[in-house]
This record gives C-alpha cells, sequence and structure tokens, in this order.
C-alpha cells in the first residue's frame, strides 16, 4: 500500500511540475513577443533596427539552454540596445526546451554561444526594422524529452504574432483554409 502511495505522489507531483514548466515555457514565449512588439515600435520612432539573436549554449551544470538575445543596430554594428529599462534583457528559455526557428518559410540554425560577444557585431537572425516590419515567421518550443510541440508562435511582416498550444496551430490553420 506505501508502493502505491508514493508511486501516485510521484506522478502528481511529475504533472504538476510539467503544468509548471510549461507555464514557465509560456511565460518566456510570451515575453519575447511583447518586447519584440514594442522592439517594432521602437524601431519605427527611433529609425534604428533591432532584432534578437537565437543562442544555444550550455548553463552552469552543462545542460543545454536556448537564450534570445536584444540587439540593435547602432553605428559600431549590433550591439545591445541603449536603454535603461530591464526590458531588453536576456530571455533564457527552461532547460529540456528546444527552439525551432522558421523565417521567410527557411529553417535558421540558432547560433553558438560565441556570437552572444557584442564584439563580433554579429547580425541577428531575427529583424526588426526601422520600416516597420519584419520577416514573417514562426518559433516553435519543443521538449526534447518527448520531441514533441509544447507552445508555436507565428508572425506576419507587420508584426501580428499568434500563439497556439502544441499542435493546435495545425487545426487553427485548417480551419482558417477551410473557411
Amino acid at each position: 500500500m506505501l508502493f502505491v502511495i508514493v508511486l501516485l505522489t510521484s506522478l502528481v507531483s511529475l504533472n504538476l511540475d510539467a503544468g509548471g514548466r510549461e507555464r514557465e515555457l509560456r511565460q518566456s514565449l510570451d515575453r519575447l513577443l511583447a518586447v519584440a512588439g514594442f522592439a517594432l515600435d521602437e524601431a519605427v520612432a527611433t529609425g534604428s533596427d533591432y532584432g534578437v539573436l537565437f543562442i544555444i549554449d550550455s548553463n552552469s551544470r552543462g545542460e543545454t539552454v536556448h537564450r534570445a538575445l536584444w540587439r540593435q543596430r547602432r553605428t559600431a554594428g549590433w550591439r545591445a540596445p541603449v536603454d535603461e529599462l530591464e526590458l531588453y534583457d536576456a530571455i533564457e528559455f527552461p532547460e529540456g526546451t528546444e527552439l525551432r526557428l522558421n523565417l521567410d518559410s527557411s529553417e535558421v540554425a540558432l547560433l553558438a554561444p560565441e556570437a552572444q560577444d557584442e564584439r563580433t557585431g554579429r547580425e541577428p537572425q531575427w529583424l526588426l526594422t526601422a520600416s516597420g516590419e519584419t520577416q514573417n515567421g514562426e518559433l516553435m518550443l519543443i521538449d526534447e524529452e518527448s520531441d514533441e510541440l509544447v507552445w508555436r508562435a507565428s508572425w506576419d511582416a507587420l508584426g501580428r504574432f499568434e500563439v497556439f498550444r502544441g499542435d493546435a496551430f495545425e487545426s487553427e490553420r485548417a480551419l482558417a483554409n477551410a473557411r
């Protein structure tokens, strides 16, 4: 009987943890899209392009993590945005998550850790331009262990964002095409 109670408790805590991790993923994605919308408006207002570097790296425990780093085009090249707010802080997605990025219908490779160094002036993969446009794109957050799609965000050239849970995106797209 004790074994059954321990087993049930373990399953409940795993399910609660999975739900917490899913919420963390959604919060990271929501933050990325909210700041992208702001950066697109800021790009238009200031005449300065913004962008996002997507990096694959390791954390202090040696686990693979994915980060989104904000950049602004300046005379010295692509650098961290000049802003005293914490708005443009790096976004680190929870460990155990794989990011897949498609821009203009092509898969985009994530960059190595060295690209984080501002001195490289590395151009971001995702651009938010002063003309008020961006590339059509989608970002998929995949659970590395199960290889299941957890969240998917898509956007058009004007930065209109949509977020879908898992495969709901395909269902929504099929419904829209059927109409």
